[in-house]
C-alpha cells in the first residue's frame, strides 16, 4: 500500500526575527506517516504569536513555491507549478488581528484527490504582518494612510504531500568546478537538481583520493529538502588539502536506495 508524508516547513522571508511584528510557533519542519485513504484529508494548524505591546495584523495566503542553485526563489501564483497542491488547501481565517502578548490559530485541510500519481506536490502558506501605518491596516487612529515601501515580516510554511509508490528518484549533478570563497580558501561547487518526481532530503559528501590511494576526507556538504524541479547548490570546503592532483567521488545519498554520485579529477 502506498504510504504518505505531510511536511510542514516555516521559512522566515525578509526581515529577522527581532525585527518581526509577529512570529510563526513552531519547528522549522513536522513530517507526519499516514496511511492515504481515496478522499483524504489531512488537517493541521499553525500557530502566529505577537510578543509586542500592540495588536498587530497578519494576512494569509497561498502561494507555489520554487528555489534555484543560483540563489534565486519563485513564489508564484497558486496552482501555478506542475505539481502544486494549492487546490488541495483550504484554510482559515485569510486576516487576523493578534492580541498583545497573544496568538491566533490558522487551521488548515489538505484533501488529497480520489486518484493522484506518485510524487510529491507542495504548496506554501503564506503568513504576512500588516504594517500598522499601511493602507492594508484596520489598526490606528487615522483614516488617512500613507503609500510607500515598507519593510513586513513574512514567514513561509511549506505543505507538502508525498506518495512514494512508484515515484521516479533521480538527481542531476552539473556545473562541476572549483572556487574561491571570501578569504581564497578552495572550494568544490557542484549543483543538484531534483529531475524525479520525489522531494529528496539527501546527505551530501565528496571523498576524495590522491595519486597514491590515500583517502582524504570524506568533506561534508549540506543537507537540503530538494523538490523535483528544483535545484541546490553545494559548496564543499577543501582548505584542508595540500597542492595536488586527486579522484573525488561526490555522494548523493537519500537514506535509502537512492544514491547517487560522480567522479571527477580535481587540480589544486
Amino acid at each position: 500500500m502506498a504510504r504518505t508524508w505531510i511536511i510542514l516547513a516555516a521559512l522566515l522571508l525578509g526581515s529577522t526575527a527581532s525585527q518581526a511584528q509577529i512570529t510563526v510557533r513552531g519547528r522549522l519542519a513536522h513530517d507526519v506517516d499516514v496511511i492515504p485513504i481515496p478522499g483524504q484529508t489531512i488537517m493541521g494548524s499553525v500557530v502566529v504569536d505577537n510578543e509586542t505591546a500592540q495588536p498587530q495584523q497578519a494576512k494569509i495566503y497561498l502561494k507555489d513555491y520554487m528555489f534555484y542553485a543560483d540563489g534565486t526563489n519563485s513564489y508564484d501564483d497558486p496552482g501555478t507549478g506542475m505539481r502544486s497542491n494549492a487546490s488541495w488547501v483550504q484554510f482559515s481565517p485569510e486576516a487576523a488581528t493578534v492580541p498583545p502578548g497573544g496568538s491566533v490559530t490558522v487551521s488548515y485541510s489538505i484533501s488529497i484527490p480520489d486518484s493522484v500519481g506518485a510524487g510529491s506536490y507542495w504548496s506554501m502558506l503564506m503568513v504576512e504582518g500588516v504594517d500598522a501605518n499601511s493602507a492594508e491596516s484596520t489598526l490606528g487612529d487615522s483614516p488617512d494612510r500613507e503609500m510607500g515601501f515598507r519593510q513586513v515580516t513574512r514567514y513561509g510554511v511549506q505543505l507538502a504531500v508525498h506518495l512514494r509508490d512508484d515515484a521516479e528518484l533521480n538527481v542531476e549533478i552539473d556545473s562541476i568546478r572549483l572556487v574561491a570563497d571570501d578569504v581564497g580558501d578552495t572550494l568544490f561547487q557542484a549543483d543538484v537538481t531534483n529531475i524525479g518526481t520525489f522531494m529528496l532530503h539527501p546527505t551530501v559528501y565528496l571523498r576524495v583520493f590522491a595519486e597514491d590511494g590515500t583517502e582524504h576526507g570524506p568533506f561534508d556538504g549540506i543537507q537540503f529538502r530538494i523538490y523535483p524541479g528544483t535545484s541546490v547548490r553545494q559548496r564543499i570546503d577543501l582548505s584542508s588539502l595540500p597542492p595536488g592532483t586527486y579522484q573525488a567521488l561526490l555522494v548523493v545519498d537519500n537514506g535509502d536506495d537512492a544514491v547517487f554520485g560522480g567522479q571527477y579529477e580535481l587540480t589544486l
